[in-house]
């Protein structure tokens, strides 16, 4: 009796929904670089934590911009000669949203400077690169249905529609 008992709690505890949990605010990016890159990357992953609208998450979070840091090789006393390249990270497709160079004596300085431009490209771009890649999710799907597919939210105003066939998106699309 015990033993059922112990195994009905069990089961009442496991199979119970669990409490969803808190989401951040802030706008998700993931930093890489490697090797010679590594100092300005870890130095723009400290700024951008600092920083109010952004938060850096891992590899395996869902991340809204994708960051890639490149250094050309370097001697203790050389330059950081430095370029990054920042990618919108949609479900179905990455989009360049853009990228710059950068040189100084420190890893800190470039790092500083790259902020600033990934918060100008992320400002800039981020929510028509967001519209044309859901353009182009809808634009898949009619291509690939006979039947009618959902319109994304962001979308439903300027279709006028919650769904569409390949038709009425073509009619839409050209008026």
């Amino acid at each position: 009796m015990k033993s059922r008992f112990a195994i009905f709690l069990a089961v009442a505890f496991f199979a119970l929904p669990a409490s969803p949990q808190d989401k951040s605010d802030k706008f998700a990016v993931f930093v890489t670089g490697l090797n010679d890159a590594a100092p300005v990357a870890q130095s723009l992953i400290k700024k951008l934590n600092e920083s109010k609208p952004f938060e850096v998450v891992g590899k395996n979070d869902t991340a809204k911009v994708v960051v890639l840091i490149s250094c050309i090789p370097r001697k203790q006393a050389d330059l950081f000669v430095c370029m990054y390249v920042s990618q919108y990270n949609g479900a179905t497709f990455k989009t360049f949203l853009g990228g710059g160079m950068w040189a100084a004596t420190s890893a800190d300085a470039v790092s500083g400077n790259f902020l600033a431009s990934i918060a100008q490209d992320i400002v800039e771009r981020f929510d028509s690169t967001s519209k044309d890649n859901l353009r182009e999710a809808l634009q898949a799907c009619l291509l690939m249905t006979d039947s009618k597919c959902n319109v994304p939210d962001p979308l439903q105003k300027e279709f006028g529609a919650k769904e569409l066939t390949l038709g009425q998106y073509l009619l839409k699309k050209n008026q």
